[in-house]
């Protein structure tokens, strides 16, 4: 008797393992946000940003164009075209040769982007932030749907 009690402690010394460890990897959270190195997948679409009307729409092949607001964009009227290139964590865009950006992404989902755009000619009383790189500003971009 003593045996067969013994024997089933370890049946079920087995099992509350094996249900443990299924529990465990079945509630990974790898699969919740893009890595930072996937910026360059993500970033193709049509993105609002915030605090504007502006919507961008970024192509693969490294050019896109910007819409003064929602309804020039659902016009497809007045927009300006860009180009934008990806290095070493660095998005530059030149819009037409008018304006220079260059960012890196602070946060990166599907659906949202959170940018540190760097202004060179910045200053401490300017009521930017600093860094390592410089001077920046958040720029957030959300997915457009519309």
């Amino acid at each position: 008797m003593k045996h067969k009690l013994l024997h089933l402690q370890s049946l079920v010394t087995v099992a509350l393992c094996v249900i443990m460890a299924m529990a465990f990897t079945s509630c990974s959270d790898d699969d919740d946000e893009p890595a930072a190195d996937d910026l360059t997948t993500i970033i193709v679409g049509t993105w609002a940003q915030d605090g504007d009307n502006d919507i961008f729409v970024v192509n693969a092949n490294g050019t896109g164009v910007v819409y003064d607001s929602p309804e020039l964009y659902a016009q497809k009227k007045d927009g300006a075209n860009f180009t934008w290139s990806y290095k070493d964590g660095w998005v530059r865009a030149s819009i037409a040769g008018v304006q220079e950006e260059e960012m890196r992404a602070k946060t990166v989902s599907k659906n949202k982007i959170v940018w540190q755009r760097y202004d060179k000619e910045a200053t401490d009383g300017d009521g930017y932030d600093k860094d390592a790189f410089g001077y920046y500003e958040l720029w957030t971009w959300e997915r457009y749907t519309k």
